[in-house]
């Protein structure tokens, strides 16, 4: 991609559209259309905010009740919190999904909000906001994203003034019921798991912090809304989906990650993320 230019990758395949800026790396956003695609339940380390545009998802998080939520909807997700969103089944919906860098919110917001936005540990709960009035707000937003005649500036003016003036401001910022169970050794133990290229058997995490397997599942189940396992898979998907934006080859990904092969890769990127890793890359190269 030429310096200074801006993506919009369309995938008539997938019906999902991609766009990103390489002026403007803090946010990245999508659009599909028509998709009966599911997802695994996961986490970002990114603040998302998504929209439904037309049909039925049942969105669901081990911070808040399962939720029907429908055209007109607005579903704010704070970085690192377990969910998922998918279409009823045999059925299809429409969406619009913006993923922001956490750490960049967190400096926009920080003479306004004074929550913390951004944790390993989620503490604060997803919610759905059911406002005509933000859902049109925010479905601007993005077609002014995707508009190539608008230019950057203008767009990233438009993102600040609509997250910091509409959006944000009717998020309620419910805190999470935080766990004190072993918490510090949880955060230790985040940092440990992103700087190793293979998945941690149960055992070694139990023996390391000196208490069960049953122990070491509740810790992670109760802070972070996924198994042990399920948390590693997610935060490889995460740094994978980093390394393709900046061109990495697939097959190193998948080696440097410590996936047992390219189309086991593969596979735990499509279901996390609903497109494949060269799909998801073409959107960034």
């Amino acid at each position: 991609m030429l310096e200074n230019e801006q993506n919009v990758i369309s995938q008539p395949e997938l019906n999902v559209q991609f766009w990103h800026d390489s002026r403007m790396p803090y946010v990245e956003t999508r659009q599909a259309c028509q998709s009966r695609i599911c997802y695994k339940a996961h986490s970002h380390t990114t603040f998302s905010i998504g929209a439904v545009d037309t049909g039925l998802s049942r969105f669901s998080s081990y911070l808040s009740a399962v939720e029907m939520i429908e055209s007109g909807a607005l579903v704010v997700i704070p970085a690192q919190v377990e969910h998922s969103c998918n279409p009823m089944p045999d059925q299809a919906w429409s969406y619009q999904m913006m993923h922001l860098n956490a750490d960049w919110l967190a400096a926009l917001l920080s003479e306004t909000v004074r929550e913390q936005i951004h944790a390993p540990i989620p503490q604060l709960k997803p919610s759905v906001i059911k406002k005509p009035e933000l859902y049109c707000a925010f479905t601007q937003l993005n077609r002014d994203l995707f508009n190539p005649e608008v230019d950057f500036r203008e767009k990233e003016q438009r993102l600040i003034e609509v997250l910091t003036q509409i959006i944000l401001p009717c998020f309620e910022w419910e805190k999470t019921d935080t766990s004190h169970y072993f918490y510090d050794h949880l955060k230790d133990l985040i940092i440990y798991l992103k700087d190793v290229n293979t998945i941690v058997p149960l055992e070694k995490l139990a023996s390391m912090l000196g208490i069960s397997r049953y122990a070491v599942i509740r810790l992670f189940k109760a802070n972070l809304g996924l198994t042990p396992h399920a948390f590693q898979l997610n935060l490889k998907v995460n740094q994978a989906r980093e390394l393709l934006k900046y061109g990495k080859n697939v097959a190193d990904i998948s080696y440097e990650l410590g996936f047992s092969d390219q189309s086991h890769f593969h596979r735990v990127f499509k279901i996390h993320t609903g497109v494949t890793p060269r799909q998801y890359q073409q959107g960034f190269i």
